[in-house]
């Protein structure tokens, strides 16, 4: 490929999969590209560049070397390898070794599962002396797994939320501001309510939703991963008499993989337990080729078996191009049109501004580490949970879940308290995860195992059973009243 391009002078050229000369020209228009976009119809060039996973970003330089690959969809991300394909910038990063006077304190930026986990387990295991401060800009944790319950009227949010400030009981200190910029070479976390020193830093900020990114979104739309939104899908379910349901999701990456898919498996059962199930069609879209790819094929195939036996219709390699709000239709790049009655949204996920603005920002829009120690490229400085990315063996990114942050953040904490004491660190995260996958009528499904397994993750997944659903019910009950 790089000799075709080369005889033409072409250093940079994008190459658009299985899409059309009109749709490769009219990207390139829109965005006012100064680089080829070409089309690949029949998909030649991405067998050969990838490994089946969608969607997969190749950057390819002048030499015919990879500048850049990734499985996370962000156009940030190919502005940013280009920029330093060519500019060559000074690759150097914050050192992070400026001190503004030894503080005894860790800073843990977010108050989510990570960041929770995080605070909890350093209060356990520091010192007295040494203060844990927390930062977040909302006043109450939110347990995200119930909010599919929710969605269905099974839960109410005073259920599962409780205030942060709790965590002063525990011997943590709590800020309820919003985290404005981070200064990694002095130590300094800049917040709506003051500058936070710090000697270890943990940045658990999660990823940012933004469906203002989606055209066409607008009110008649409901966010699936928001209180408010949860309420108005209830809402609109307990209204619906017919029609179309459709759980989108526009783009990669998203948290909690199987989120969506119980989306449907609730909504089915909900309708169905209304009696109007044979007058309502529900169907699922996402640019995944299979439910929940990172797994081996045989789980994607078995949740698309379950969704098969409940009527639901799984539209795989959806790409997403608008929404006509006038005619009530989703729209993908290649043209094709569905009218949606009440349309489910996973919106985009992004890496919170403070994060794009700081030199944590890796090419994949989030912050890369260390998948063993969780460990940035700044000293004394870790991300967990949905703001990080982490490459398994396989070449795909490990899913973004609160189970995964939980463990890196048991890690997180004993390798910080290890040092406060003077010892080497030596924790490390093993990759192992799991998840259940909420069926509705009393029942789930299970799934776990190693992600870091090579060649690809060794995964079981467990029959369906209302055993299942009521171990997570027990759970969401040990979550809530453990850590808060």
């Amino acid at each position: 490929m790089h000799e075709q391009f080369a005889e033409h002078g072409l250093e940079v050229v994008y190459v658009g999969a299985i899409e059309t000369d009109e749709a490769c020209a009219a990207w390139k228009e829109e965005y006012g590209l100064e680089f080829p976009v070409v089309s690949d119809p029949d998909g030649a060039l991405f067998r050969a560049l990838t490994n089946g996973w969608v969607p997969w970003s190749v950057l390819v330089g002048p030499d015919g070397t990879v500048v850049f690959s990734e499985n996370e969809f962000d156009e940030s991300a190919f502005a940013t390898a280009i920029g330093r394909m060519y500019d060559r910038p000074d690759d150097r990063r914050p050192s992070g070794r400026a001190r503004v006077g030894r503080t005894g304190r860790t800073v843990v930026l977010g108050g989510g599962t990570g960041g929770l986990v995080t605070a909890r387990e350093l209060r356990r295991r520091l010192s007295a002396d040494h203060r844990v401060v927390v930062v977040d800009r909302e006043r109450e944790h939110v347990f995200q797994p119930s909010l599919l319950w929710q969605m269905v009227g099974a839960r109410r949010p005073s259920q599962f939320s409780r205030p942060l400030d709790r965590l002063e009981r525990k011997g943590i200190e709590f800020t309820n501001a919003e985290v404005r910029s981070l200064d990694l070479d002095a130590r300094v976390v800049e917040t709506t309510a003051g500058a936070v020193e710090y000697d270890s830093l943990v940045v658990s900020l999660g990823a940012r939703l933004a469906p203002e990114e989606v055209r066409g979104l607008d009110e008649q739309v409901h966010n699936l991963y928001t209180t408010e939104g949860c309420a108005r899908i209830h809402t609109a379910l307990s209204e619906l008499r017919e029609g179309v349901v459709g759980i989108l999701i526009p783009e990669l990456p998203y948290k909690c993989p199987a989120a969506p898919y119980e989306a449907a498996f609730l909504a089915e059962s909900y309708i169905r337990g209304k009696g109007v199930r044979r007058d309502v069609e529900i169907h699922v879209f996402t640019p995944e080729h299979t439910p929940m790819p990172v797994a081996p094929a045989k789980l994607g195939e078995s949740v698309e078996e379950m969704m098969a036996s409940r009527g639901i219709h799984f539209h795989p390699l959806f790409t997403f191009e608008e929404r006509r709000p006038e005619t009530l239709e989703i729209v993908a790049s290649d043209g094709g049109a569905h009218r949606i009655d009440l349309l489910i949204v996973v919106p985009p996920h992004r890496a919170p501004d403070v994060v794009r603005s700081s030199p944590l920002l890796g090419l994949s829009g989030f912050v890369h580490v260390d998948p063993r120690t969780l460990q940035t490229d700044v000293e004394d400085v870790y991300a967990i949970g949905d703001v990080a990315t982490i490459k398994l063996p396989n070449g795909k990114a490990l899913p973004k879940a609160g189970v995964f942050a939980h463990a890196e953040a048991k890690t997180v904490a004993r390798r910080i308290a290890r040092s406060a004491a003077g010892e080497a660190p030596d924790a490390e995260f093993e990759g192992h995860g799991y998840c259940w996958i909420e069926l509705g009528d009393g029942r789930a499904a299970f799934a776990g195992g190693d992600f870091y397994a090579d060649p690809e993750p060794r995964i079981t997944l467990r029959r369906p059973g209302r055993a299942l659903h009521w171990g997570k019910v027990g759970f969401e009950k040990w979550w809530l009243h453990h850590w808060l």
